[in-house]
């Protein structure tokens, strides 16, 4: 069997690639805890299979990354007139950054990071025994 190590910042934590394997929760650790590192998955010989960190990953791993959606504002003009409510107009573009390709629509966007994250996760599953 599989074992999953993810490493924060002060400790390590294992875990079991089985049919308990959550891989919602992996994805919530790996895109919003700020002490995360890496995530690693190793065979019953210790060799390494799968890394989200790239310098770890040599030949015979698998390199992932989980992507994110980011947003990125620009003000491209304010107007200003003393007689309206409110007084100031600001035009905003806004760009939706994934990985570092952009979107102007943010459903465009989402579907690009919905099936990036869901082509790692269908290389983690790969390595979890469900059985």
């Amino acid at each position: 069997m599989n074992i999953g190590i993810i490493t924060y910042r002060k400790y390590e934590e294992r875990i079991l690639l089985n049919w308990n394997f959550n891989l919602l929760e992996l994805f919530n650790i790996i895109l919003n805890d700020k002490d995360f590192l890496h995530f690693e998955i190793f065979d019953k010989n210790n060799s390494l299979l799968l890394s989200t960190h790239y310098p770890h990953v040599e030949q015979k791993g698998v390199y992932i990354k989980v992507v994110k959606i980011e947003k990125e504002k620009e003000i491209t003009g304010i107007t200003y007139d003393a007689f309206r409510t409110p007084s100031t107009i600001r035009r905003i573009k806004v760009r939706w950054n994934v990985n570092g390709a952009k979107f102007r629509i943010k459903k465009r966007a989402l579907e690009y990071v919905y099936w990036q994250n869901r082509r790692a996760g269908l290389k983690i599953e790969s390595f979890v025994d469900r059985r």
